[in-house]
């Protein structure tokens, strides 16, 4: 009955938001995301909503995600005499945590506690709202389009045109997202656990090296901290309680002195958030081994140790004073990696990503490279991974036409292709992951065409759920090989 009154008052809502010819031009499109990690938002949704007893609600973006292993933090709580439903709700930077926030709070109760854990980003730490992607959770759960506020309801209207059109487009095409791996919705449980194995760290260098995480600088919007604070204080009214844990962080991934760094982010948290801290931050800055394929996403192993370190800190919270006996994973090995090296390397610079030397980015072209109208950058250089390319390593290379990437690289920076005028023909080898790049990251270079594996084309059109896809403005340049 109650999700009856609750559909129907989402039709409702969306007849006043939206004129009415919009809304069945939607309605008569197929389901384009039903298996797509997009997907996964309304079953945690629902969870949380139906779950009867007292709940321990996560909240926050996708490292709760990758980083809680639900039925083993019920275990290891219960095994203490605390009964509670765990109810992950984390998955999305793309639709940002106040999204999160807004679609928890009126579920909470009397009993539920609800741990935060938002990854340290200024992205995530502010009041971001990712309509589009947004659009896609709520794709068969119209529900959802009630549960957040007025504000984010008037960006979902303005954005669904647009919405439409890339519905429509992939009606076209005939090529829906067939997410396979970790990012499709067939890789959680029924209890919203990511039950896809994750055996090691996938990322060449053990982090990812397009986006490192400085803790020092790491800004919570004040606007952020007020909806946190807003969150607690309605928690509070329903007698529900909310508590402040931490992201894990990937130690690799640091940049000046990460201790320094994690007391500057603590006590940043610390002036921002009237809450409870439950945690160290310090001990959620784990080694890389831990890691999956982001500096906040952890392996099967590292969901296991994260869980630990979280039941260990909710027990101390509640007054369990008992000797704790968790036992801990083993760190898993890398996963292999393929660092080939092609006959092109002579034509290129590199310099060690960092001062180990176990990575490498091209920096430069030689004369004999600057003279070639196609390059092929080599995955591998004296035995480590080739990860990127600095900015302005290609100035210079007049002459190059095409250029092709291995997917061992994982970022392109400002302007990386502003120095090549005749560039037009760019080559990305990448299937599994995208290749990280920024707002600017093709400035000066309007002639570039982006040539990517047909099998992949879905992924750089729709993204993967997890981080907002700056691919997708760039789509009437990328063509399918």
């Amino acid at each position: 009955m109650k999700r009856r009154v609750c559909k129907l008052a989402t039709a409702l809502l969306l007849a006043a938001i939206l004129p009415v010819s919009l809304l069945g031009a939607g309605l008569s499109l197929p389901a384009c995301y039903q298996d797509s990690y997009y997907a996964q938002l309304p079953q945690l949704y629902r969870r949380l909503t139906d779950s009867p007893g007292k709940r321990l609600v996560l909240v926050g973006g996708s490292n709760v995600a990758f980083g809680v292993d639900v039925g083993l933090l019920e275990h290891m709580l219960a095994r203490y005499g605390y009964e509670y439903t765990v109810c992950p709700f984390g998955l999305y930077a793309a639709v940002g945590a106040g999204a999160m926030l807004e679609l928890s709070q009126d579920q909470l109760r009397e009993g539920d506690v609800v741990v935060l854990a938002f990854e340290p980003t200024d992205e995530t730490l502010s009041p971001y709202f990712g309509a589009s992607a947004f659009w896609k959770c709520a794709e068969e759960a119209p529900e959802l389009l009630a549960a957040v506020s007025p504000a984010h309801q008037a960006a979902l209207a303005g954005n669904y045109i647009g919405f439409l059109q890339d519905r429509a487009a992939i009606c076209r095409s005939g090529e829906f997202p067939q997410p396979n791996g970790v990012y499709a919705k067939a890789s959680f449980g029924e209890d919203g656990n990511l039950k896809f194995y994750r055996a090691g760290n996938a990322m060449a260098l053990g982090w990812d090296t397009g986006a490192p995480v400085d803790l020092a600088g790491v800004q919570v919007s004040p606007d952020f901290a007020g909806q946190v604070n807003d969150y607690c204080r309605r928690a509070g009214e329903r007698g529900a309680e909310v508590y402040l844990s931490f992201s894990p962080v990937n130690r690799s991934a640091l940049t000046g002195d990460p201790a320094a760094g994690t007391a500057d982010y603590f006590r940043a948290c610390l002036d921002a958030f009237d809450c409870p801290v439950i945690s160290d931050p310090s001990r959620y800055v784990l080694d890389s081994g831990w890691f999956y394929d982001s500096n906040f996403h952890l392996n099967s192993a590292g969901a296991v140790l994260r869980t630990c370190l979280l039941a260990e800190d909710l027990l101390a919270q509640f007054g369990c004073y008992q000797e704790l006996s968790f036992p801990r994973p083993s760190m898993p090995d890398p996963l292999p990696q393929e660092t080939e090296t092609v006959a092109d390397s002579g034509h290129f610079r590199f310099s060690p990503v960092d001062e180990s030397g176990s990575g490498y980015v091209v920096s430069g072209l030689t004369e004999e490279g600057l003279a070639q109208a196609s390059l092929t950058v080599p995955a591998g250089y004296e035995g480590g991974p080739v990860v990127g390319i600095a900015a302005h390593a290609l100035d210079g290379a007049e002459k190059l036409e095409e250029l092709r990437l291995p997917e061992t690289v994982e970022s392109l920076p400002d302007g990386a292709f502003s120095g090549c005028p005749r560039l037009t023909r760019l080559v990305l080898e990448h299937t599994q992951r995208l290749c990280r790049i920024t707002e600017g990251t093709f400035d000066g270079a309007p002639q570039v065409k982006i040539y990517v594996p047909a099998a992949a084309y879905p992924l750089y059109r729709d993204g993967d759920g997890c981080e907002a896809n700056l691919w997708s403005a760039l789509l009437n340049r990328v063509l399918r090989y």
